[in-house]
């Protein structure tokens, strides 16, 4: 059921000072009514200090806060229950919900309802858990100025920009006879939009990369010390570190947080020819996370320095690239060959690494007022714009009107679905199934 009660804890488990239980459906004062038999009268955004009890069973005292809905986070009648943080507790008071007919909360299931209920859209909801989950200063800047930005507004303007340009096509396609379209005028119409909106995607489109974190692929030789540097880079043991060549032999990948900024590093295996599959296989993944990768850093042995085709390569793919001497402790290195000296044995240079990451990193962190800030909502507006290309094309190639509209209807659609207006249950449920259970 849509409104069935529900509830979950919105509080972190463990021991605390407080926990919150939050209840929220059709019915859900008369359910509880019985396990707060003290409270008389429950006053809507009121706190109530009362005896949370199953029959005779005292359970703890509880402060309940009810809002009433539709004015409420979930649009529907909602009750806080605030009790002392003992696991047992809530234990007890979930199982005693539960007896009276309430159900655990699926993960997201509030603010899905919410959703649902018209309180707000979908690009408000994932700023919400955004909010939740940011891991650094920077992320939750970002999600911060989702949360309270005006990303919705611009996208509802395009679709309704969208949506004049589709009835004065609809008019022709109904009354062919009696109504003839101005293509010129709809074409620059046309152009003009796919045009703001490519440069509202790429103004906006730093959000997605803040909040997911910058892919840094750890590359080079083997024996170079990429997994050295990964863990000094982490300040503990990840990655296992041997003397024999090709000991890491698969990628592995760790959140690292600079200077505010979410970096997700990744050490890769050493490049070679490879001597066995496994190893073979390990390189490919190296390749696949160096093509993948925002930023990559080559680490290098001054003392060994063979080959530099790996840099030549990287440069030439256009990459953001941090060029790194390693074991700058065994001995004295001349830096103008490299970007940055360091030892990822003994942290030297570690700082002047990390600054560096930031500075190559810059035009992909700076974020504006509008911050688009999941690849989903970025892959809708590039649906959206793909479609308006699309009609553009039909009027360029005497399509028909039939084919025009359908382009245009399909972009205004994308826009719904980046806003959560029409929108399916299967996608809902992806959407969701990210958020915490009690959100």
């Amino acid at each position: 059921m849509f409104n069935d009660p529900i509830c979950a804890l919105s509080t972190p488990r463990g021991l605390s000072a407080t926990a919150v239980i939050r209840c929220s459906g059709k019915g859900i004062v008369s359910r509880t009514s019985h396990l707060l038999p003290d409270l008389k009268t429950l006053k809507p955004r009121h706190a109530h200090l009362t005896s949370f009890m199953e029959g005779g069973r005292y359970i703890d005292e509880v402060v309940v806060v009810f809002f009433q809905g539709p004015a409420s986070y979930t649009g529907e009648d909602l009750l806080e229950l605030s009790f002392h943080g003992n696991p047992l507790i809530i234990e007890n008071a979930l199982e005693s919900l539960f007896r009276v007919g309430f159900r655990m909360a699926l993960p997201g299931e509030f603010t899905k309802r919410a959703v649902l209920n018209g309180k707000f859209d979908l690009v408000k909801a994932e700023a919400i858990n955004a909010l939740i989950a940011s891991k650094t200063e920077k992320s939750l800047e970002a999600a911060i100025k989702s949360f309270r930005g005006s990303l919705s507004e611009e996208v509802a303007s395009f679709r309704e920009r969208m949506v004049r340009l589709l009835a004065s096509v609809e008019v022709e396609l109904n009354y062919p006879d009696e109504i003839e379209t101005d293509y010129s005028s709809l074409y620059e119409d046309l152009v003009s939009l796919k045009k703001e909106m490519g440069e509202f995607i790429e103004k906006s489109r730093n959000g997605v990369v803040i909040s997911q974190g910058i892919k840094t692929a750890i590359v080079g030789e083997t024996n170079v010390g990429k997994s050295t540097l990964l863990n000094a880079l982490l300040k503990r043991d990840r990655a296992i570190v041997s003397e024999m060549p090709g000991t890491t032999r698969d990628t592995i990948e760790e959140d690292l947080n600079v200077g505010g900024v979410l970096f997700r590093v990744i050490d890769t295996a050493g490049i070679r020819q490879a001597e066995n599959e496994i190893e073979e296989l390990g390189i490919e993944r190296s390749l696949k996370a160096i093509e993948e990768a925002e930023l990559v850093i080559l680490l290098r042995d001054p003392h060994n320095p063979e080959s530099k085709d790996l840099e030549e390569e990287l440069r030439n793919k256009g990459k953001r690239l941090i060029v790194a001497a390693n074991k700058s402790d065994i001995r004295k290195v001349e830096q103008h060959h490299f970007d940055v000296v360091i030892s990822a044995r003994t942290g030297e240079g570690l700082k002047d690494l990390e600054k560096l990451m930031l500075k190559r990193t810059e035009e992909i962190t700076s974020i504006g007022d509008e911050v688009i800030i999941s690849a989903r909502q970025k892959q809708k507006l590039l649906d959206a714009v793909d479609y308006i290309a699309r009609s553009i094309e039909a009027i360029e190639g005497n399509i028909t009107v039939d084919v025009l509209s359908t382009m245009i209807e399909q972009a205004a659609r994308s826009l719904d679905e980046l806003l959560g207006t029409h929108i399916t249950e299967d996608v809902l449920e992806r959407i969701f199934s990210d958020f915490c259970v009690g959100k």
